[in-house]
């Protein structure tokens, strides 16, 4: 068997870049959404599929203050009671709580 040459990028190599250009990805989208002002409204984002009185209710059972809903079901813009709230909301089942006023289709007529 002749060796492969070493300019070919094997699958595995392919795979491993584009992980971590993910995993980067995904950090970053975090970060750039995550809440300034504990105290702004946020859009607190469900998985797929959440229907909007489930939202709304783990929204109010993570501590916040529901002001209307998202764009779709799974999303609901609320204000948080504290610095905290993100963290109940993860645990309450959210995928992202983010900046309301960063979310496409959240900031529009967002008040308190």
């Amino acid at each position: 068997m002749s060796p492969i040459p070493a300019s070919r990028a094997s699958l595995a190599d392919i795979g491993l870049i584009a992980g971590a250009a993910l995993a980067v990805f995904v950090v970053t989208g975090f970060l750039v959404l995550s809440p300034r002002d504990p105290r702004a409204p946020v859009a607190v984002i469900f998985a797929p599929g959440t229907q909007a009185s489930a939202a709304f209710a783990h929204v109010a059972e993570a501590g916040g203050r529901v002001l209307r809903a998202g764009p779709f079901a799974n999303i609901v813009i609320a204000v948080p009671d504290d610095a905290q709230f993100a963290g109940r909301a993860r645990r309450h089942g959210a995928w992202l709580v983010a900046d309301a006023a960063l979310v496409p289709g959240c900031s529009a007529a967002v008040t308190q």
